[in-house]
């Protein structure tokens, strides 16, 4: 079946995933490495970080590298290894907290690893521009799987299993991450620990810092004098212009335009919100963004951010940071209209067949 070929693999062949994007990984290609095995000494705690080496490197292949990195500080354990990896004086923006220098990163790892201790990061995709002497840019989605063994910022340990995509949008330079936007759908970890979704919200509002309040008003401001495309319903195919097409999608879906909206999406297009929540068919698909459009009005966007790589013959893989901004003016999930500010951060991943969008997985923290 053509269509299930196109389509993105889910749960039950993730671990497919993992091993074909890319040799290394390929159990079939080198039946010697297990993904248990180990690549590097690690030390005792006791022993100096610096003492510690991970295996990849700023001439490796980019998907190698990010997939790697990502396996040996998680699944391998080497959760120092983020001093190699990420730079001493690196950004992470999310709307949980902006991270500042690796340090931060090791900390905040850690602290997750306490909450989730079998944690496992299984990747969907890796969607990247740039090279090695500018500099990569890279969009890795990924499935955490996890069981809750330690308290959260929602409450003791419940001992629930968990699904939640993450998507991590990073600057990779020599080998380096230097900034980062880490979106994560919250409130699908949330509603799986137990807790309401609304309480579980104010409590993360009470614990913005200062700086996240600064960041996010500082990106309102931005979006009032963002320099939109002229005409950003102009025809345009996603594999001759990634950009304009991300805004044509992106006009149809915040601007109710159905008639552009039906140009770039196959019939059978599903949209992918988290691994609990799933909209099969455009219809679907439309109506959830109208009913975004309901909720959250005179709203403001930006692309700011594209990457693309070729799929198959006839398709193209499209990774979009945007950002949304607007009022609360329709009532969500028993909250009554406030007229507040809202504010998104998302991650889109299409896959396009024949120049239409033929899957769509969209992460933000609701």
């Amino acid at each position: 079946d053509t269509r299930l070929e196109n389509a993105f693999r889910f749960p039950s062949t993730r671990k497919w995933w993992v091993f074909r994007l890319h040799s290394k990984y390929n159990l079939r290609a080198q039946p010697g490495l297990m993904p248990t095995e180990k690549r590097y000494i690690m030390n005792t705690p006791q022993e100096s970080a610096a003492a510690v080496r991970g295996a990849y490197g700023a001439d490796d292949d980019i998907v190698d590298f990010i997939l790697g990195i990502t396996f040996e500080i998680w699944e391998e354990g080497g959760v120092e290894l983020i001093h190699q990896y990420y730079g001493k004086d690196c950004v992470i923006y999310g709307l949980d907290g902006i991270v500042n220098g690796a340090q931060e990163v090791v900390d905040g790892t850690h602290a997750t690893l306490a909450s989730f201790p079998d944690r496992l990061l299984l990747a969907e995709n890796v969607i990247w521009s740039g090279n090695r002497p500018d500099g990569y840019y890279t969009s890795h989605r990924l499935l955490s799987l996890a069981t809750n063994k330690g308290a959260t910022v929602y409450g003791p340990a419940t001992g629930t299993r968990i699904r939640m995509t993450n998507i991590a949008d990073c600057v990779v330079e020599d080998g380096v991450i230097t900034k980062e936007w880490l979106v994560r759908d919250n409130m699908t970890l949330a509603t799986q620990l137990g807790a309401k979704p609304e309480i579980a919200a104010q409590d993360m509002a009470d614990r913005r810092s200062p700086e996240l309040t600064a960041w996010i008003d500082a990106e309102v401001a931005r979006l009032s004098n963002v320099d939109v495309p002229a005409d950003p319903r102009a025809p345009v195919t996603p594999r001759e212009d990634p950009e304009a097409f991300a805004w044509r999608v992106l006009h149809s879906c915040w601007r109710g335009d159905r008639e552009t909206f039906d140009t770039t999406h196959a019939p059978y297009s599903v949209l992918h919100r988290s691994p609990l929540r799933h909209y099969s068919g455009r219809n679907d698909v439309y109506n959830y963004y109208q009913n975004l459009r309901r909720i959250m009005g005179d709203v403001h966007f930006s692309v700011d951010h594209i990457a693309s790589q070729p799929f198959a013959e006839n398709g193209v893989d499209i990774a979009v940071r945007w950002t949304a901004t607007g009022v609360h003016q329709g009532e969500v999930m028993d909250v009554a209209p406030t007229g507040k500010p809202m504010f998104i951060m998302g991650v889109t991943h299409w896959r396009c067949i024949n120049d239409r969008i033929s899957a769509e997985m969209t992460i933000f923290d609701d």
